[in-house]
């Protein structure tokens, strides 16, 4: 095992956030999309959102899949696979259900409302709304019935198969049922990787085999209402995705290969694209040629995408720490926040892109302004949308003031860099080790990423055999996750306790305070019951060693000076 696959992935967490955010950009597109299907339609119709959209629709689904598949291989060495079932029930299936409950009736019966009826059994539309689906569907589809209940009226139907939905929400339902369906098969997986010392570079295009071959095979009988039951055709594709992000980050030398691919794939997925937009502009006349186009583009994406992200993302600062928290409940809630506003919109007098700016602008305020407000500050909601309890709240006067711009949080968390954290690489115990600091959640946790002397007398790998439980005496040195939980102190900007750290030469975990002695300095004490009855150790940051010993030179030079 790699320092490389046990550190903190930035990249990873950016691209997530970046896949999420650019839902916001890509629901609001749908809205004036000819495309099928959006809840609510704009009057007037774009053709260039129709290929925004379908740009976007080519990669992002597939790029969160194979995210979900990279997750779950340090949530199985870190869980098993019974703390991983548990976990992905409490923290998936909880947020499906409250959602469904909480956002999805409104969103079906505005649906309704604007002549749309998306069910289990697919797509129907109003006469009034035929002629636009014409524009990319000649035949037409079904006719919608008519629709004009009261919201008190359809309320109690909503629970019916017919006019049931979960929108969006059927992404949190899809890698839910997916985890606990192949995880005898991730778990086992897990357990038999092994370092691979070469990898040809056609390993990375390999899943581009079995994509096409469910787009031209089965896509044409399962266009993909993502109704679970009967979708074969996404249940195939996105599985291949899930898998194949899971065996990238079980095999560090394949991810390696795939990002270094990513210059040959974008050029690859552009000249895709090309074929395929000449398809959509009717230059020719092959059904088959769109449909692996599709998945030869959407790999060669994807791929470019892991790649730019490591090489141009790997960082982390308070504005990644903000949002990589509220992802997950920015996705259940952006949803609700595009279609009720949208309902309103598209009646103004408006062009396309006044109003795809000003649904774009609504809904970001919104979404981050309930999650701000109301997501992040109460346990029982924190609980609903799948967030781990908090472990310090902020001040109710600040939560307030904080909220009034949440973009502008953002855009300040950004510029933040690492002011006052001690996210990073650390050299511990003397250049022995370093010590990789990272949110876990809202606290912060360190994991040894790197040994100066990583095996035995007998040259295999350092494992934590002084821990006094015996299974998890086997686990490796690099990767251990050493400091966990550990929160701000209110009023000390500096300094962070209420969690532990572990030290695996004698195998005990002790409570622990850390504080920051400039940028690059690090003092972590771990003790037992008070602070008197401990040691502390100072942690130099990596790369710093230089400069910090520089500075110490001038301080003793000045005080024997004077």
């Amino acid at each position: 095992m790699t320092s490389r696959a046990t550190a903190r992935r930035y990249d990873i967490d950016w691209l997530r956030i970046g896949a999420t955010l650019l839902l916001f950009v890509f629901h609001a597109g749908m809205v004036s999309n000819p495309a099928p299907f959006y809840h609510v339609r704009n009057a007037d119709l774009s053709f260039g959102l129709l290929v925004l959209c379908g740009f976007i629709s080519l990669w992002h689904m597939p790029l969160f899949f194979l995210l979900a598949g990279w997750s779950l291989v340090p949530s199985l060495r870190a869980r098993g696979a019974l703390g991983v079932a548990r976990e992905r029930a409490l923290r998936l299936a909880v947020p499906l259900l409250a959602g469904c409950v909480l956002f999805m009736p409104v969103i079906k019966y505005l649906e309704l409302s604007s002549g749309l009826d998306l069910n289990h059994a697919g797509l129907r539309v109003s006469p009034a709304l035929q002629a636009g689906f014409r524009l990319v569907i000649p035949d037409g589809l079904p006719v919608a019935a008519p629709f004009d209940e009261s919201f008190v009226q359809f309320l109690p139907s909503f629970l019916t198969l017919e006019r049931f939905t979960w929108a969006h929400l059927w992404f949190v339902a899809y890698p839910l049922t997916f985890t606990l369906l192949y995880l005898p098969a991730f778990a086992w997986l897990v357990r038999r990787a092994g370092e691979i010392e070469r990898v040809p570079v056609l390993a990375v295009y390999a899943p581009i085999a079995p994509l096409v071959v469910v787009q031209l095979v089965l896509r044409p009988y399962w266009p993909g209402i993502q109704n679970l039951y009967d979708d074969w055709a996404n249940v195939a594709y996105y599985s291949t995705y899930l898998f194949a992000g899971f065996l990238l980050a079980c095999y560090p030398a394949l991810e390696e290969v795939a990002q270094r691919e990513w210059r040959r794939a974008l050029v690859l997925g552009t000249a895709t694209c090309g074929v395929l937009l000449a398809g959509v502009l009717r230059l020719y006349d092959a059904p088959p040629v769109l449909l692996a186009g599709s998945a030869i583009a959407g790999w060669c994406f994807v791929l470019a995408a892991l790649g730019l992200a490591r090489r141009f993302l790997d960082f982390g600062n308070a504005a990644l720490h903000y949002l990589s928290v509220a992802a997950f409940p920015v996705y259940i809630l952006h949803q609700a926040a595009i279609v009720v506003p949208g309902h309103f919109i598209v009646r103004l007098p408006l062009g396309i892109a006044a109003k795809f700016v000003l649904l774009v602008g609504v809904a970001v305020l919104i979404t981050f302004a309930v999650y701000h407000l109301v997501v992040r500050e109460l346990p029982l909601v924190r609980f609903l949308f799948g967030l781990r309890p908090k472990a310090c709240a902020l001040p109710r006067r600040a939560a307030r003031a904080a909220v009034a711009l949440p973009v502008l949080l953002v855009v300040w968390g950004a510029s933040a860099g690492h002011a006052a954290s001690p996210e990073g690489r650390w050299y511990a115990e003397g250049g022995a080790a370093q010590v990789e600091i990272a949110p876990c959640g809202e606290a912060l946790c360190g994991e040894i990423v790197w040994l100066r002397s990583p095996f035995d007398e007998n040259g295999c790998p350092l494992t934590d055999r002084q821990n006094s439980d015996e299974a998890l005496q086997q686990r490796p040195i690099v990767g251990l996750q050493i400091l966990s939980d550990l929160t701000p102190v209110r009023g000390e900007p500096d300094r962070w306790s209420g969690g532990g750290i572990y030290d695996p030469t004698s195998g005990r975990t002790y409570r622990c305070i850390m504080s920051l002695d400039g940028a690059d300095r690090l003092h972590v004490r771990g003790y037992l019951g008070i602070t008197l009855l401990g040691r502390t150790t100072t942690w130099i940051r990596v790369g710093a060693e230089r400069s910090v010993c520089e500075q110490h030179a001038s301080a003793a030079g000045d005080g024997a000076g004077s």
